[in-house]
């Protein structure tokens, strides 16, 4: 699915950026804004991503082991009825 771009970054470049910007999306059969949010992605946000799973990882491995049930169907059972029976 496309993301929905909605906010606008007015971002000024040198005569000779925007020339060899402009060359590489025609090489690329890409349009310019789409380099230019590949590039912030790649550069920036990808570590912010990657930071956040690295969090949750941290917080998931950071949670009391839990004994896995000797009978998965019986458990299985068991917590359905107490997750969708009406109290």
């Amino acid at each position: 699915h496309m993301a929905k771009y909605s906010k606008k970054v007015q971002v000024l470049l040198t005569e000779q950026q925007l020339k060899d910007l402009e060359e590489i999306a025609l090489k690329n059969h890409k349009k310019l804004g789409t380099l230019v949010r590949e590039a912030i992605e790649e550069y920036h946000l990808k570590k912010k991503k990657q930071q956040k799973i690295a969090e949750a990882v941290n917080r998931l491995l950071s949670l009391p082991e839990v004994p896995a049930p000797e009978d998965y169907q019986k458990w299985e059972a068991e917590y359905l009825e107490g997750k969708y029976s009406c109290r």
